[in-house]
């Protein structure tokens, strides 16, 4: 069975900033193929859910997983509601932690 996957309200603006900021080095469209490539990897945790690293001392359920070369998706997994709540995607060595902290 498939997962609903969830946004943080801020997610959206992370992948701004990161088509931004890649955009600023290397151009738009490779900024864009960047977070299209991301996306992509978030559309497919609704049939793998159970991914990445499990970082319960940030968060209870919260999941870490690097995503697209630098980017780290932080996420946590509901089996009653079979929900994944994207709460954070960070590149290039942002502190996703400290993200997490702040949308918890």
């Amino acid at each position: 069975m498939t997962y609903r996957i969830i946004k943080h309200p801020l997610v959206e603006a992370d992948l701004f900033d990161i088509t931004a900021y890649i955009s600023s080095y290397a151009g738009l469209n490779v900024g864009k193929a960047k977070v299209d490539e991301i996306v992509d990897f978030i559309s497919k945790l609704s049939d793998f859910p159970k991914i990445g690293s499990i970082r319960n001392e940030l968060g209870p359920n919260l999941r870490a997983v690097p995503a697209s070369e630098k980017a780290v998706v932080c996420f946590t997994v509901d089996d009653d509601t079979r929900t994944v709540m994207i709460l954070c995607i960070s590149y290039a060595g942002s502190d996703w932690e400290q993200m997490v902290k702040e949308r918890r």
